[in-house]
């Protein structure tokens, strides 16, 4: 009678434990997917059809795999249906907002420029960021774009003076100097003696972003910053393939393959960027507490050193904003010349407009241009959007 009397208790508990995981699971798998596309529809938005737990991923990806196979056209530059086919597709079906899933995340999708301008000023907190899956958090770092509340205002009022005018003033001056040395390799290149040379556009702004990055921001040659580069663009080939696949909470912390492979190299973004700030403690000016450098990392380290609340950063936090500042411009920029640099080759009569303001606004060909003379480039400015009218 005792015997039973404690399997009773024990199933009992059980059964309390176990009953309301199923239903949280119910909740979020089934019951709150159906809800909410039943009020967007009442509102008149429209999407694909949500699949337990995986919501419209496969659809992606099957769509996505199609898309590599298909050949683009040479004599257009409308690239969105290689790139984002699924987001094309369901334009076509739903219209210019949608819903869709994301796993069990619902995603609204907005092509109205004003509506997204409304929503991202609003004051009210009605946008909030996204939750961020782990392994992009240990790519991309929890810096700036993904802190919140609090923390977000603190780390802003922090790292804005890092770019301020005055301080962008100098950044380009660096720009120039690496963009220079970008050219004299080339020219070294081309006097080796071979009839033809092929340089990939893409590899060499690559490299170019990454060192002005690292020049301006952190002080450090692309030689120093190299770890990181390639460690980061290795954790972003491992996220690319895990990003469309369902993400379960707690498997982050399984020793899978893949798992085993972003820590690795998630040790090796924080020993390189923790051997720049050691170089960077090092060499400060003698007796002067606070002088770190008036750059992006120095305003960091000096931060980490002051009394007040409210403008102070752990060295974890500037870890992270390290990894947030060198991953965030660098293959973005680089694709953004390799794309100006493809459309100015197929569009050589723009290559003729923007060659002559520069040079009549140079003087000469041999004269750098600065700030000054950049902003005076009215024809580059307007250009940009007229060239890019043209995709």
């Amino acid at each position: 009678m005792e015997l039973l009397s404690t399997t009773n208790l024990l199933a009992l508990a059980l059964l309390l434990l176990v009953v309301p995981k199923i239903y949280e699971a119910c909740r979020i798998l089934v019951w709150r997917p159906l809800m909410l596309s039943r009020r967007f529809k009442k509102q008149g938005i429209f999407g694909p059809k949500y699949r337990i737990l995986h919501g419209n991923l496969r659809e992606m990806r099957k769509m996505k795999q199609e898309a590599k196979l298909s050949v683009l056209d040479p004599n257009s530059n409308d690239i969105f249906p290689r790139v984002l086919p699924h987001f094309q597709e369901w334009m076509s079906r739903y219209g210019e907002t949608f819903l869709y899933w994301q796993g069990t995340e619902p995603r609204i999708f907005i092509s109205d420029h004003e509506l997204v301008k409304q929503i991202l000023s609003n004051k009210f907190g009605f946008f909030v960021k996204p939750k961020t899956r782990p392994e992009v958090l240990k790519l991309t770092g929890n810096g700036l774009v993904f802190v919140d509340g609090i923390d977000w205002v603190r780390h802003r009022r922090i790292l804005n003076p890092a770019f301020s005018m005055d301080k962008l003033k100098i950044m380009t001056k660096l720009m120039v100097d690496c963009t220079l040395r970008m050219f004299e390799e080339w020219r070294k290149q081309g006097n080796g003696g071979k009839t033809e040379q092929v340089v990939m556009m893409n590899i060499e702004f690559k490299r170019l972003t990454a060192d002005i990055i690292a020049a301006a921001a952190f002080g450090s040659s692309y030689a120093e910053g190299i770890e990181v580069f390639k460690s980061q663009r290795e954790l972003q080939k491992c996220c690319a393939t895990s990003i469309s696949n369902v993400f379960i909470p707690g498997t982050q912390y399984l020793p899978t393959p893949s798992n085993l492979q972003i820590w690795k190299l998630d040790r090796k973004v924080n020993n390189s960027i923790k051997r720049i700030i050691n170089a960077r403690l090092k060499s400060k000016t003698k007796n002067i507490e606070s002088d770190y450098g008036n750059d992006l990392l120095g305003i960091m380290l000096t931060a980490a050193r002051s009394n007040e609340s409210e403008r102070k950063m752990s060295i974890y936090e500037i870890i992270e904003e390290c990894k947030t500042f060198y991953f965030a411009g660098h293959e973005t920029t680089a694709n953004l010349l390799t794309w100006t640099t493809m459309l100015l080759s197929l569009h050589q009569d723009w290559q003729e407009k923007l060659r002559e303001e520069v040079f009549n606004e140079c003087g000469n060909k041999d004269k750098i241009p600065d700030s000054e003379t950049c902003s005076k480039l009215k024809l580059v400015s307007c250009g940009r959007r007229n060239l890019f009218s043209l995709t």
